[in-house]
């Protein structure tokens, strides 16, 4: 034995300081070891990952051409089947009509749609996303109960995955119960509802949604307006000309907002009353949106409606009108050159000119 650790072994305090020494030596050994047999696990099962899609990448494009039945290749074991899954997923959403059925087909002969129903079983999210991608795909109204139980999941991912589950089963059905949720939870981001109203279709969106706006709290209203862009105009337009008679001080501007763009969507010429009330609204939004409404069907009796905006303090409302100026029919350059020389308004006057370089260059 060394001098020094013969006097270290002596000493209580050096002794400890030798002990936790070794045992931190030992740890860091133990650990450099798992990390280099995991590496090499995780290498190893790259390899094995890389093989099994190329075997199967073809094997499904085959599949996709035409249907044997049973299938020629031998199942995924069970080690492979999380593997299956999400190669047949990415496949899935690059192909429509019959080489998509065809694909179905081959994952319900492997028996995989009763393992895709086990995973959303398992704790783990990943899983549970996973298998409502495949039965999305599978979009079979046998699995709708075991789907709608994760509409109010905790998890907004997850349930929003539900969602679009039970969309591509049955959209009008899945509306009537979607948008209640959209209502009562605040952690959907906009842009994903939106998105699944885009796939529900018009047709499926516009009735839940008017039972929406005409039941929900302001709040709620306001959260879901800008929605009326997937419905139907002629479904939302007694609820849009009802919000756009309230008077002023008591209409929140966001649903007069989306009103504006229901009632644009229309183009009756029995709402241009409307439209003119709404040009003098004291929010910017507001003007904005009655502009673009009026824009869809301008003509030149409007336009001293238009030039009366030109001088507005907001810049987005400046150039709205001195767009919908530039294209009015039958104005041409030098007409509009001469109608931006009697403005007086220099922002108003600016806005014009620049509407004049964009549409008659």
């Amino acid at each position: 034995m060394p001098d020094w650790l013969a006097i270290a072994l002596v000493d209580p305090v050096l002794r400890w300081a030798v002990y936790v020494t070794a045992a931190l030596a030992v740890v860091t050994l133990l650990t450099m070891g798992q990390v280099l047999v995991l590496a090499e696990l995780g290498g190893r099962r790259l390899v094995r990952r890389r093989g099994f899609d190329a075997d199967w990448r073809p094997r499904l494009a085959e599949a996709t051409l035409y249907e044997r039945a049973p299938p020629p290749w031998p199942a995924p074991s069970a080690q492979q089947r999380l593997w299956f899954l999400l190669l047949w997923s990415r496949t899935q959403r690059q192909l429509r009509g019959e080489a998509h059925g065809r694909l179905n087909r081959l994952l319900q002969a492997y028996a995989l749609d009763r393992f895709a129903l086990e995973l959303l079983r398992r704790r783990g999210i990943h899983l549970r996303l996973l298998a409502l991608a495949v039965l999305r795909e599978l979009a079979d109204p046998v699995h709708w109960d075991v789907v709608a139980r994760f509409l109010r999941h905790d998890n907004p991912f997850l349930a929003l995955a539900a969602a679009e589950v039970l969309v591509t089963i049955d959209a009008a059905r899945a509306m009537r119960d979607v948008l209640p949720v959209v209502v009562a939870r605040q952690d959907w981001t906009p842009q994903r509802i939106a998105a699944l109203c885009q796939l529900a279709g018009r047709a499926a969106v516009s009735p839940p949604l008017l039972d929406a706006l005409r039941s929900a709290p302001v709040a709620a209203q306001r959260r879901i307006a800008p929605l009326t862009q997937w419905a139907g105009p002629a479904v939302l337009a007694g609820w849009a000309r009802d919000v756009l008679d309230r008077p002023q001080e008591s209409a929140d501007p966001g649903l007069r907002q989306a009103a504006l763009q229901v009632v644009g969507s229309l183009r009756d010429d029995a709402d241009r009353p409307r439209l003119s009330q709404a040009l003098a609204d004291a929010d910017a939004g507001v003007r904005l949106a009655a502009l673009k409404a009026l824009g869809k069907q301008a003509a030149l009796k409007d336009l001293d409606q238009l030039l009366a905006l030109l001088p507005d303090p907001d810049w987005a409302v400046r150039q709205e009108a001195a767009d919908a100026i530039a294209a009015q029919p039958g104005f041409d350059r030098a007409a509009v050159e001469r109608i931006a020389d009697t403005v007086a308004d220099r922002y108003g006057r600016d806005a014009l000119r620049r509407a004049i370089a964009e549409r008659h260059p």
